[in-house]
């Protein structure tokens, strides 16, 4: 995994989580604010491991990956103060919002978006629109899902889109590509279509959509249970963040969930679909994906305390509402 220095513009809700989940993968995190001596932005360094707090046009010096993550009024003013862009990576977590007699809507749709507004605004640099269609709340734990959350990436740029992706996994979401940054057209409506669940009709702000693949008869659950001696949780959680991308990447791996025990932080269970057995024994282990994920976990190989493979029966429910 090559760790980024990612400056976030913005330290609310969103930009908060973000930093928070980032910086324990080995990233730099720094926030851009308008008043970075404030002692109320204290609070957010800790909880994005001692992350700096400068001024707008700093944060987006000091780095080439930057978050956009203040509210839609405010983007063009945060934008002109950010100076030149030329070359960088931008990614959009903003939605084309108004706030009128207590009332939410769209002010952009059809025939353009805040994405594209974005883009025209910075036209040199790489504008992907993503993390805008969850709430904070999923995206600061993404865990207790019967499948992962996804998350679309929109955007121009080919080479630096796979690292807005890679950024986006790294959350725990289901990245998917949905094309150039016009999709901001589709994707702007479906995560007011979200805030509507929640605002509206009372949904928990945990819920969260999913891209799911109709399960195959044969499908087979690897546990892999871990008690560390030798290493860190943290250094764990790093190593498997890392080998995770390919297991995401690997065409047999239906999901995975990497769980902590809550009364010995050493104690870990990995469980992982696989379209079938001879999938994931021939297909993954013979594959090109299985090397470099061995590589990621090698040296926890004897910490594992039990790794079989389980057959689903019928009983198996999802609670609504949950």
């Amino acid at each position: 995994m090559e760790h980024k220095t990612i400056a976030i513009l913005g330290a609310g809700n969103v930009g908060s989580t973000l930093g928070a989940a980032w910086a324990p993968l080995g990233h730099t995190i720094i926030y851009g604010v308008r008043d970075p001596g404030h002692e109320r932005h204290n609070s957010v360094a800790q909880t994005a491991r001692g992350a700096r707090i400068v001024s707008i046009p700093d944060a987006a010096r000091q780095a080439d990956l930057i978050v956009l993550a203040v509210s839609w009024a405010s983007v063009p003013k945060v934008l002109q103060e950010c100076g030149n862009l030329d070359g960088k990576t931008l990614i959009d977590v903003t939605n084309p919002l108004s706030f009128e007699n207590d009332i939410i809507a769209l002010t952009k749709g059809f025939n353009t978006s805040g994405g594209e507004d974005v883009q025209r605004l910075v036209p040199k640099a790489h504008v992907f629109k993503t993390l805008n269609q969850a709430s904070f709340t999923v995206m600061g734990q993404i865990s207790g899902y019967p499948t992962k959350p996804v998350m679309f990436v929109a955007g121009n740029s080919a080479p630096h889109k796979s690292q807005v992706l890679s950024l986006v996994s790294q959350l725990g979401f289901d990245a998917r590509d949905a094309g150039p940054i016009e999709s901001c057209r589709f994707l702007e409506p479906y995560a007011m279509l979200a805030l509507e669940q929640y605002v509206k009709y009372g949904a928990d702000s945990s819920h969260a959509f999913a891209f799911m693949k109709r399960q195959q008869g044969d499908e087979i659950v690897e546990y892999i249970a871990y008690q560390l001696t030798q290493h860190t949780p943290d250094a764990f959680l790093a190593s498997y963040t890392t080998a995770c991308q390919f297991l995401d990447s690997a065409p047999q791996c239906l999901g995975y969930e990497l769980t902590q025990c809550a009364d010995d932080a050493n104690r870990f269970i990995l469980r992982i679909r696989w379209q079938s057995a001879p999938a994931h024994l021939e297909g993954f282990r013979k594959g090109p994906h299985f090397p470099p994920f061995l590589a990621a976990i090698k040296d926890y190989i004897p910490e594992i305390t039990q790794m079989c493979h389980y057959l689903p029966t019928p009983l198996v429910r999802v609670k609504q509402g949950l």
